[in-house]
């Protein structure tokens, strides 16, 4: 079994000052990862911190547990128990899942690796789920075997191992899991492709399980052709904007791409193609834009593609709010906005501070001795899309501009640096709406 475990988790080992993370539900396959990464860490030590999430949903869930820790500490191993305020009903799957990865990645910090159990028979069944939901290339490309997680990465290093070949590992060790009823329960999706449409299909297509990975690989190929072609005008996790690519081709990559990395589904291939068509044709004072969900929408803007979440942004200011600050050297002032926080801090001189949060009908100076400016010059100068200028703060000493939002609008030489200020979105559930 040690050679199996080197060959399956060598590859993402992580060095000796990183720890390694293991989600570990109790059941089967993730007893087996338990199992090898208890063989391998003892040739190759490292902290190993195993998590179980305890969903409060099942009567048996605090023996299940207790049943983990009992494995995990009995290695040698951190136990963590992360207990989940859930409940049943639709889309249970998707939620639990969001709210684990979401508990894990809170206790990941820099290059540490998180595994998880997922192995050949899972990637199958969500291929076949993503066939289901009209998937296009990028997600029949299937489960990747990494990605990053937080500050860490995320790896499943048993997708090339089946779940027979994981319940021998259980069997040669003699070792225990717990058997969850909710798996043999076909209202879920996933369970009814495993226990009955899969069987069904197999028996009348031998072999489609290696037909299906054959074409996941095909998507992956293709996926990352795509992406190369991108380039830097590749979403990637973490970015808002990219510059918009130059062919339809390309920019129906990017809206799927921009999906694929905020976990939504991609509009239909009939909205990116007209999608892709207006970003080209239509006039630059244009705003073409496609939807990816009941709160988010792809915009084009100034040659550049914009993921934008309205939940996250918040309402746009009906009225202005106007705030005069008077900073001491070395103060911190934190501002509540309606939608989000404005921080400012001073270093070694005072400042005189004003704060502009829905503005409109005002004009600014880009400097000392500059000539005054309206709004919408300066917020094409700085690349303020329209969508944020009555959405983001904009902060200024004087008559001189100094930021709007987090966009530094300052000059160089013509503008004290004393000032430092940093501007986050904070939904209407996350933060007292009022100004303070």
């Amino acid at each position: 079994m040690l050679v199996a475990a080197k060959g399956l988790l060598s590859p993402h080992w992580p060095e000796v000052e990183h720890r390694v993370h293991l989600m570990v539900s109790g059941g089967s396959d993730s007893m087996a990862l338990l199992a090898l990464v208890g063989d391998f860490s003892k040739v190759i030590p490292r902290t190993v911190v195993v998590h179980h999430c305890h969903h409060g949903v099942a009567a048996e869930a605090d023996d299940w547990s207790s049943f983990v820790q009992s494995e995990a500490e009995r290695r040698g191993f951190v136990f963590r128990v992360h207990h989940l305020r859930l409940h049943l009903g639709p889309e249970f799957e998707a939620r639990a899942r969001e709210l684990r990865y979401e508990k894990v990645m809170s206790e990941v910090t820099a290059d540490e690796v998180v595994l998880t159990a997922h192995h050949r028979d899972d990637q199958i069944e969500t291929l076949l789920i993503r066939l289901s939901q009209g998937s296009g290339l990028i997600g029949l490309a299937g489960i990747p075997i990494s990605r990053t997680f937080g500050l860490g990465l995320l790896v499943r290093p048993l997708l090339s191992v089946s779940r027979k070949q994981l319940r021998q590992v259980l069997t040669v060790r003699s070792l225990e899991y717990i058997d969850d009823p909710s798996n043999q329960d076909s209202v879920y999706l996933r369970n009814f492709i495993r226990l009955q449409f899969l069987p069904e299909l197999a028996r009348v297509a031998p072999g489609i399980g290696e037909k299906l990975l054959e074409l996941s690989k095909s998507a992956t190929r293709r996926t990352k052709q795509a992406a190369a072609r991108l380039g830097k005008r590749l979403p990637v996790s973490g970015i808002e904007y990219v510059d918009m690519a130059s062919t339809e081709i390309l920019i129906a990559w990017q809206v799927r791409f921009f999906a694929q990395m905020q976990a939504c589904y991609a509009p239909s291939t009939l909205q990116i193609s007209e999608f892709a068509r207006q970003c080209l044709e239509a006039a630059d004072d244009r705003l073409p834009e496609v939807s990816v969900g009941p709160n988010v929408i792809i915009r084009r803007w100034s040659e550049k593609l914009y993921w934008i979440d309205s939940e996250k942004l918040g309402e746009e200011a009906e009225n202005e709010i106007v705030r005069f600050e008077k900073l001491a050297p070395k103060q911190l002032v934190e501002l509540r906005f309606p939608n989000g926080i404005l921080t400012l801090r001073t270093r070694t001189t005072s400042e005189n501070v004003s704060i502009f949060w829905g503005i409109e009908g005002r004009s600014f100076r880009r400097g000392r001795n500059r000539p005054l400016q309206s709004l919408k010059q300066l917020a094409q100068t700085f690349g303020v899309p329209p969508w944020l200028r009555k959405r983001t703060p904009l902060v200024a000493i004087s008559d001189e501009i100094v930021g709007w939002g987090d966009i530094d609008c300052r000059e160089h030489g013509l503008i004290p640096h004393s000032l430092h200020w940093g501007w986050r979105f904070v939904s209407r559930n996350g933060a007292d709406s009022s100004v303070s």
